[in-house]
């Protein structure tokens, strides 16, 4: 295969697989018979128009959902990614008590079950049939609450159930957001890690990831609105609960603290941007 086959075959990736399955080769060839001899590279001109063909397929497949089918699969995403930010706290807590302390401690064994549990239930989300899903994540939540504080397992049971009644509708997640998945639950736990001696170069370059991938995210809704909603929710179970819990009384951090007040806004706005955006992506 030639060096301008494989450009050619590494831009149509902007389309979804079932495109490529079905109208790829065809589309390559076409290409390639279009392409003046000897030219080892796309132009500027085929690469644009395949990048945004792509994303106007890619946009086409959320008119093919009701509003109602979308909605729930944004807001299943956004609970997968919240389950992965709580899922890092713990694993960040046990591999640090792993590292740094030589005497067991019961509390972190649990805290490694509960959270290699829930972690299991959040990743046969996308791939394991959906008894199977609910069955790990109904299992995680009775951890939460039999092993841990009461009122701080409200927030993980809570999304645990959430998911495993959500999980159960006709459409799954599409594979397209495994790798928002995977890079935010990557950064939750490097960030959680940094204050380890051999990561701690790693502070700084983790400060701004957040940033990247909402600002991925807000671009990736001209295509797709949903991983902005999940985005929404995300932002929003990181920092409501904390504010509920600091306003009852509960101690975990000072309530009156712009540091809760503006994420929560933020994700208010975002909720609300996707929210609009999906309403004209979807037909039905």
């Amino acid at each position: 295969m030639t060096r301008l086959a494989r450009c050619h075959r590494l831009l149509l990736r902007a389309y979804p697989a079932w495109y490529r399955r079905e109208r790829g080769e065809e589309m390559l060839g076409t290409l390639l018979e279009a392409s003046p001899p000897g030219r080892r590279w796309p132009s500027l001109r085929d690469a644009r128009a395949l990048i945004m063909g792509g994303f106007r397929v890619r946009a086409g497949q959320n008119q093919r959902l009701t509003r109602a089918a979308n909605l729930r699969l944004a807001v299943l995403l956004g609970a997968a990614l919240a389950l992965l930010w709580l899922v890092a706290g713990d694993l960040t807590d046990v591999i640090l008590h792993w590292t740094h302390t030589y005497s067991p401690s019961p509390g972190i064994a649990s805290e490694a079950v509960y959270g290699v549990l829930t972690l299991a239930a959040v990743v046969a989300a996308w791939f394991a049939p959906r008894p199977v899903v609910a069955v790990l994540a109904v299992a995680a939540a009775a951890l939460y609450v039999s092993w841990g504080d009461r009122i701080m397992a409200i927030q993980p049971a809570g999304l645990l159930i959430l998911l495993a009644v959500l999980v159960f509708g006709r459409e799954r997640l599409p594979r397209s957001w495994l790798w928002l998945a995977g890079v935010v639950f990557a950064a939750d736990l490097l960030q959680g890690l940094t204050p380890a001696n051999p990561l701690y170069f790693l502070y700084i370059p983790l400060v701004f990831v957040p940033w990247i991938i909402l600002g991925i995210v807000v671009l990736w809704a001209a295509v797709d609105a949903r991983p902005l909603i999940a985005m929404a929710i995300y932002i929003a179970s990181k920092y409501l609960f904390v504010s509920a819990l600091s306003y009852l009384g509960y101690g975990v951090v000072p309530l009156a603290s712009w540091q809760w007040y503006l994420p929560t806004i933020g994700a208010a706005i975002l909720a609300a941007a996707g929210t609009w955006r999906l309403r004209h992506q979807v037909v039905l």
